[in-house]
């Protein structure tokens, strides 16, 4: 599957087949797309369609609700990755 050039040097845009994965539809998404975006496998992305453009978007589903403030979300991954490891050796014990 291909990328062709868009109009800035930075544009890309990906030819995909789509494929049947049981009752549904499928597309990939290209491993250097996911790793600019840093997408990992069971990653929430938001799929919906501009009906006057034509398109269908999908971005980072947002899974922090608006209310909560930002310095709450970074002092809280600070914390994460401060005690990763202690954390993950919680679900053993």
């Amino acid at each position: 599957m291909g990328v062709e050039m868009l109009g800035s040097k930075d544009d890309k845009t990906y030819t995909r087949r789509i494929s049947q994965v049981g009752n549904s539809l499928s597309v990939s998404i290209p491993k250097d797309l996911a790793t600019m975006l840093n997408l990992n496998k069971g990653d929430e992305i938001e799929i919906y369609y501009n009906e006057e453009r034509g398109e269908i978007v999908m971005k980072r589903a947002n899974r922090i609700p608006k209310v909560v403030r930002p310095e709450v979300v970074m002092a809280m991954n600070r914390a994460i990755s401060k005690y990763d490891e202690a954390l993950r050796n919680l679900k053993y014990r």
